[in-house]
């Protein structure tokens, strides 16, 4: 039977129940001072040739190269050939460059590595597999969030292909005997981002977060004592956050609070459009954000309402875009009672008025559902910023036009990427990206490219290299304006959708 008929077998409750078991038990043995070494407990990656793309399996070793320790081979044959030449790529790619370009920069970025091991150990619950990677799935399955829908902010697509774009399996499917079995278990994966929004109501903390009281980062507080202190300067890092939040560091809460952090650093250190002291009681400001290329943040929206706690005195409009809200908003055509139905660009999806004693800030979070890509809305005043997490501009065409866009409007725009070495590449190309569309290309240091310190803790698991790889891993700025902050009070039109409250 070939590999493909075994996926007609592979049920969620196999998959999400095997790994939850795995992690559960991994967490019992090292309770009790247990730190499993055998092969049952190593969730590392199948680590393959990043030129042959051969699986690197006994009597194969692995080979490194001794000065950057970056990409892995198979063999000296296949090291020596990467060294004069570019790793093959699918037909119409950008030429690549050989090893021997890319040493010095991989041996830089490499000294990093350090530095982000370093951050996931300083979690309980961070370990490193025998590859140097972050298993994200066993360390869900630890505190049993590891699911599909159903599974309030953790939910996700899992299985066999966690992306709903099937990409060339689809014509592999097409030509299997087990076409019609290997569909019904595809089927049985599927999940859309954000369909906990499709329900009446929306999740309160307990059921969003599903962890113990304790490690949940709450919105909604049950007592004085998991309220947090009015913020008066700006967080820099996850313990500063988890001390503000009084949470221990056993909490997984940073595995999803990484993106609205993400989007706090953006705004604040990153484009600096405001800050927690630039508003008060007597004047508050302001703030309109577009959010796009939106997919997994539709699962926990609601934690986007940090924001409110992290910018006191602060009236925020988040608008999220994406190929995610369009096939959410396309679902809720069939849900007339759910949130996403009642929603509109003129009421929110999700709003939060955060505590007096917090900065009583608002945030209204709406989602744009009538295409998948961002416009600047005709002649409407454009955004505060644009934000996107792990954007991939030079993966997507999608991003050319925001890029010109923003360059040409004056539009504070700043993301992340997984890789250093895509930030680099991106920013060393932003300015030719811009010029294309009319725009004023900045000067390449202007595209400034730094360490994110709230990006998800732990390394993706990426087969073929050991380059510093993470979600919301780097932040890179691709517009900023000199001008200084919107101080416009509520209630006052301001840039974004022209709204009042």
């Amino acid at each position: 039977m070939d590999s493909l008929s075994s996926l007609a077998s592979f049920t969620p409750e196999k998959y999400f129940g095997g790994v939850t078991k795995a992690g559960k038990a991994l967490a019992a043995a090292e309770k009790k001072g247990i730190v499993p070494k055998t092969k049952n407990f190593d969730f590392s990656v199948q680590e393959t040739c990043c030129v042959c793309q051969k699986d690197i399996t006994p009597p194969l070793k692995v080979l490194r190269c001794s000065v950057c320790r970056a990409p892995i081979y198979c063999g000296r044959e296949c090291a020596t050939k990467h060294w004069k030449y570019p790793p093959p790529l699918p037909p119409g790619s950008i030429p690549g460059l050989t090893h021997k370009e890319l040493c010095p920069a991989n041996k830089r970025h490499m000294q990093r590595r350090e530095y982000y091991d370093g951050v996931l150990k300083s979690f309980p619950w961070g370990r490193l597999e025998s590859d140097a990677t972050f298993s994200f799935d066993i360390a869900r399955g630890r505190f049993g969030v590891f699911g599909g829908t159903g599974t309030g902010y953790w939910s996700h697509r899992g299985g066999p292909i966690p992306h709903s774009n099937r990409g060339v399996m689809q014509s592999m499917l097409a030509s299997s005997p087990y076409s019609a079995a290997i569909m019904k278990a595809f089927a049985a994966f599927d999940h859309t981002d954000g369909a906990a929004l499709l329900g009446a109501h929306h999740l309160n903390d307990v059921q969003g977060w599903k962890l113990e009281p304790a490690f949940i980062p709450y919105l909604n507080f049950p007592s004085t004592d998991n309220r947090p202190a009015l913020v008066t300067s700006a967080l820099n890092s996850w313990d500063e956050w988890y001390q503000w939040r009084k949470l221990p560091k056993e909490s997984p809460a940073a595995l999803l609070m990484s993106f609205p952090m993400t989007v706090y650093r953006l705004l604040v250190h990153c484009l600096e459009v405001t800050g927690p002291t630039q508003a008060s009681a007597d004047k508050r400001r302001a703030l309109s954000v577009h959010l796009l290329g939106a997919e997994v943040e539709l699962n926990y929206l609601p934690l986007f309402a940090e924001l409110a706690l992290l910018l006191p005195y602060h009236d925020i409009q988040l608008v999220v875009f994406g190929s995610g809200p369009e096939t959410l908003v396309k679902a809720a055509k069939k849900k007339p009672s759910s949130l996403v139905a009642k929603s509109s660009l003129t009421t929110p999806v999700y709003d939060y008025t955060a505590p007096k004693e917090c900065g009583a800030s608002k945030i209204a979070i709406h989602i744009y559902g009538d295409s998948p890509s961002w416009s600047p809305f005709g002649t409407n005043r454009p955004p505060d910023a644009l934000v996107a997490c792990n954007a991939g501009i030079f993966s997507y065409r999608e991003w050319e036009s925001v890029v010109q866009e923003a360059h040409r409007r004056d539009i504070p725009f700043a993301v992340t990427e997984y890789a250093e070495q895509s930030a680099e590449h991106t920013s060393n190309n932003l300015g030719m990206l811009a010029a294309r569309g009319g725009g004023r290309p900045r000067k390449v240091e202007e595209y400034t490219i730094e360490t994110n310190p709230f990006h998800r803790p732990g390394q993706r698991p990426i087969p073929l290299y050991r380059l510093p790889n993470l979600v919301n891993g780097f932040t890179i700025v691709v517009v900023k304006t000199s001008s200084t902050p919107l101080t416009t009070m509520s209630g006052v039109v301001h840039r974004g959708f022209g709204l009042t409250e």
